[in-house]
């Protein structure tokens, strides 16, 4: 468990140069070393945002509160009014693609699914978290498998901070919601945190594209039709816009409960629970084509007129279909404990226990139709139990050592169920597909601090051995029959990680790391089996039962800056060498209709880039101008045994640069931050080709630079309004879907 829980709020003095005055800095729990250290000075390239940030960005997903951090990338369902989504592609920390390979805890409880690795991005409770903390790099060797990138810690409120508060909000695309947010610690010494949240959405009706290319063949058999768009596909290939599938109606509910209690002065102990779920459901499609009576045109053969050629599109039901109803579900418990000995040694353990559930319904192709006929229900239910117990014992005066252990418990139970009306999930039938399968991992680890204040130079040492037992199951009940059991095995890694800091002058701190970190592949990488129907072909995604884990190896050398009147500034370089990735390989068993493919542990990248960041306070009161930019001189393929023709080529789900720049003002009864921030182009998950170069069409995913603002207006010590707009500019762009438009939210918020 995090050092973290204990030092938020807590200061450390440090100077500027030729000043004997401090400045008060804000001592952080860094993440990074589960070990108390000021932030001036951390072994690591550290972000924090703390409560005063957040209050300004009013965030109403993960992605908002994030959006400034340098070095992660946040698109999609993690973003503002967008409708919710697996976090499978929601995050990318240093150029290292894709949750799964990022560590997200909330108060050091990992939050990562047993599925795939990805989080659910309403299962972070925004209006109890007091900071967030994001470590940028390998992090294996403290927090074992999936801290490639680095870790992201959410960090929650203490009872001892008391507040009362309810809001209650609308905006765009008929946004509505409300939240409660009850902090106290009482004469009895029980102290409580509950948050409780809710929020809904119409969806936006111009999100989701109906694009068709030409149908294949000649003929001139088919119904005229008016209202077709010229338009391409990301590649550049001709397509025709004839629609849209929809709005997908959206809600979103999240709560926490925490109870606090200390039996003793050295003791601390932590018990809980927390909940998040959302739906997403579907609205009637709209199709812009239109026959000879005015009358619309969803199926069928259709002829249109392009610039004087008469071309022909092929129309199915399934063009306007959506895997919806879907939804995710969270269920999280958790025990913490820490107890302080005399002689300034520390004890920390804790239990978390995650529930997860994606779930959705589809269609099954050539027989349903838009709202009824026969389909399927994919339910993905999974758990993770982790323990985690860290012991930290100040050995001399100037070396802490730290060391503990860790257990963690992954389970995967798959089912596909037949759905005779495919829009009712109630409406299940016999079982077609089952697969899953467990994984357990026992690891140790230590870390050896030593702080040489003579000359200024902290030297931090460590490693982490984990060990993993995995085995799983695939059946399919329908010809051909399949029923395997994939027996237990088990495979191992080792951990390393060094840093070195130097602080030449009070104000000034110059850090060096070489560490290693590895993903172990998930539950459903492992064992998932998938069919994916595509008009007369069929594509199989099947079980890999001998993947082993994606490694990096990552060197970076930076320096942290601490000016007057709270000033910072950050610069970092680092190089990434990523081994091991997971690609699919097509089988020799495939045939010309049915296409079979396995993944293996097969290529390998280069990620090498530089990250720069700064806030600085304005001679205006109140007034905090601040700034990012993340570049990668590279995010190449270098080896892809599976495709050859992909090395050299980059990386899918990475951004060459992000970047941000703003201001934040926070004086008397005025607070407000402008923000604009660049996203660079990307070429989206399976492209490993790089094809996809078109910009701002359906499907590309665009590079875009947007607006967002945010204001709030204190009446009195109790009411206060919020107003947030995203896309100030109402910038038209996509993100694979055409993201929305100019949007607003605004809340109106009582404090007791």
């Amino acid at each position: 468990m995090l050092a973290a829980l204990a030092l938020a709020g807590t200061s450390t003095p440090a100077f500027a140069e030729g000043d004997d005055e401090p400045i008060t800095l804000e001592s952080v729990v860094v993440t990074a070393t589960r070990s108390p250290a000021a932030e001036l000075g951390s072994p690591a390239s550290v972000t924090i945002v703390d409560r005063q940030q957040l209050d300004l960005r009013n965030p109403l997903r993960l992605g908002d509160a994030l959006a400034d951090v340098p070095g992660l990338y946040v698109r999609g369902a993690a973003l503002g009014p967008a409708f919710p989504g697996t976090g499978q592609g929601v995050l990318s920390l240093r150029g290292i693609p894709r949750t799964p390979r990022t560590l997200v805890m909330i108060d050091g409880q990992p939050v990562n699914n047993a599925l795939t690795g990805g989080i659910n991005v309403v299962g972070i409770p925004l209006d109890s978290v007091q900071r967030v903390e994001v470590v940028r790099g390998p992090y294996s060797a403290l927090y074992g498998g999936a801290a490639m990138g680095g870790v992201v810690n959410f960090l929650t409120g203490s009872p001892d901070d008391a507040v009362t508060e309810v809001r209650a909000g609308a905006g765009s695309l008929a946004q509505r919601g409300g939240s409660l947010l009850y902090r106290e610690r009482y004469a009895s010494g029980l102290g409580i945190v509950l948050s409780a949240s809710y929020r809904e959405s119409d969806g936006d009706p111009d999100c989701c594209y109906v694009v068709k290319p030409v149908a294949r063949g000649g003929g001139t058999a088919g119904t005229l039709v008016t209202g077709v768009n010229p338009t391409t596909a990301p590649d550049g290939s001709p397509r025709y816009w004839i629609g849209t599938q929809g709005a997908r109606p959206w809600s979103q509910s999240n709560a926490l409960l925490s109870l606090h209690y200390s039996p003793s002065p050295a003791t601390t102990l932590v018990a809980g629970f927390g909940y998040a779920d959302y739906a997403v459901r579907y609205r009637p499609p709209d199709s812009y084509l239109r026959d000879a009576a005015g009358a619309p045109v969803y199926a069928g053969t259709v002829l249109f007129d392009d610039a004087g050629t008469l071309r022909r599109l092929a129309l199915q039901q399934t063009d306007w279909f959506t895997a919806t109803p879907a939804g995710e579900r969270d269920l999280r418990s958790f025990v913490r404990a820490t107890h302080r000995f005399d002689g300034g040694s520390e004890l920390r353990a804790q239990v978390g226990l995650l529930h997860n559930n994606l779930w959705f319904a589809q269609a099954r192709p050539g027989v349903a139709q838009y709202d009824s006929g026969p389909g399927n229900l994919t339910e993905q239910p999974n758990r993770r139990i982790d323990a985690d117990v860290a012991w930290r014992a100040p050995l001399a005066a100037n070396w802490v050592l730290v060391a503990g252990g860790s257990l963690n418990w992954s389970r995967l139970d798959r089912t596909i169920s037949e759905l005779s009306a495919w829009r009712n999930t109630d409406t299940t039938g016999a079982t077609l597909n089952t697969d899953g399968g467990r994984t357990d991992n026992a690891a140790v680890f230590v870390q050896s601090e030593h702080h040489f204040d003579d000359v200024g130079v902290s030297v931090y040492a460590g490693a982490r051995f984990d060990y993993f037992k995995t085995d799983g199951y695939a059946r399919q009940n329908f010809a051909p029959l399949l029923d395997a059991t994939y027996p237990r095995r088990s495979f191992d890694q080792v951990s390393p990680k060094v840093a070195i800091v130097w602080e030449p002058l009070r104000w000034v701190s110059v850090r060096a790391s070489y560490g290693e970190a590895f993903r172990p592949p998930a539950l459903f990488d492992l064992y998932g089996r998938t069919v994916v129907g595509t008009g007369a072909a069929t594509l199989v995604y099947e079980p890999s039962p001998n993947l082993g884990p994606e490694r990096v190896k990552a060197f970076e050398v930076g320096a942290d800056f601490a000016f007057e009147r709270g000033g910072r500034a950050s610069l970092t370089v680092y190089r990434q060498r990523l081994e091991d990735l997971i690609y699919r390989r097509k089988l020799p068993t495939s045939t010309e209709t049915v296409t079979r493919t396995q993944a293996e542990n097969v290529g390998m990248a280069d990620v090498d880039g530089i990250e720069a960041s700064a806030r600085w306070p304005t001679p205006i009161g109140g007034l905090v101008a601040f700034g990012n930019l993340t570049y990668h001189f590279r995010y190449d393929i270098r080896s892809n045994d599976v495709d050859p023709a992909t090395v050299g080529k980059k990386l899918t789900d990475v951004p060459r640069t992000t970047g941000s720049a703003g201001i934040e003002y926070n004086r008397n009864a005025w607070s407000g931050m402008v923000a604009v921030r660049y996203v660079d182009h990307v070429f989206p998950s399976g492209d490993d080709m790089n094809t996809n170069t078109y910009q701002g069409v359906f499907g590309s995913y665009d590079r875009y630079t947007l607006v967002t603002a945010g204001l709030t207006y204190r009446i009195d010590p109790h009411w206060r309004v919020n107003l947030t707009v995203d896309n100030l500019t109402d910038r038209t762009y996509f993100v694979s879907n055409r993201q929305p438009g100019r949007s607003a939210f605004a809340e109106l918020s009582y404090r007791f």
